[in-house]
This record gives C-alpha cells, sequence and structure tokens, in this order.
C-alpha cells in the first residue's frame, strides 16, 4: 500500500514516535517479513511500540492481511496495551494515508477501507494457543 518511508514518516510525524534517532528501533521495524526478532529490553525501552509498528507496517506496507497476524505478550495487561495501541495508531494511520491521498490505487483503497485491525488475533501465549 504505501513504502516503508511513508510509513516512517506519518510515524514520527503523526504519531510523535521518533523512530527515525533510534537506530536499533527502526531496524528492528524495518527489518524483512521472515526475519524473526527476538525483542529484549528493559521496561519502558520501548519493546510494545516496536511491536505495535511492527504490526503495523506488516499490514500497511508488506499487505498482510490483519486476520493473518499474531500477537503475544507474557501479561494479559501488555496484550491489551498492544491491542489498544494498535487500533488507535493504525486508526490514526489510516486516515492520515486517506486525508493526505497517500494512496491512490482503486485497489490499495477498497483495502484500506474494508481493513479491520481487530482481526489481528492478540493475547498472552496461554490464551492464543
Amino acid at each position: 500500500m504505501i513504502t516503508y518511508d511513508q510509513f516512517k514518516n506519518i510515524v514520527v510525524e503523526k504519531l510523535g514516535r521518533d523512530i527515525s534517532s533510534n537506530n536499533e528501533q527502526n531496524q528492528a521495524i524495518s527489518s524483512k517479513m521472515e526475519d524473526s526478532l527476538f525483542l529484549v529490553a528493559g521496561p519502558g525501552s520501548g519493546k510494545t511500540t516496536v511491536m505495535v509498528l511492527k504490526i503495523l507496517k506488516f499490514i500497511d506496507v508488506d499487505n498482510v492481511k490483519p486476520e493473518e497476524i499474531i500477537a503475544t505478550a507474557f501479561t494479559k495487561k501488555a496484550a491489551d496495551e498492544l491491542t489498544s495501541r494498535r487500533l488507535s495508531w493504525g486508526q490514526e494511520i489510516k486516515d492520515v494515508i486517506l486525508n493526505d491521498h497517500i494512496v491512490s490505487d482503486e485497489d490499495d483503497l477498497r483495502k484500506l477501507f474494508r481493513l479491520d485491525l481487530n482481526q489481528v488475533l492478540t493475547g498472552t501465549l496461554d490464551s492464543v494457543s
């Protein structure tokens, strides 16, 4: 739908998440779909931000359908935070794409209108098994 550079600009300018100055976060978010990632970091270091933006990058840049994504966390609170941010940031990104006319292809516009971010399966390891 959009390029990674367009996605990154929206994230930095509209969501206020400065991933462009944090090389490790930018590297994790921009990595290829087939690359496995294992995020290990202390509290407040941006793990949830990276996970949410990676999911949204899969959808908006890599054209992965939301129902093909599973996101897990160790606690229900963390899983709920993943869902909350994914829905709010995903809607903000969608609004920017539509309002700023970033996408003009008819098929991409149809996909964007039908996009249901609630279809991403999110939960704890126990709840999604």
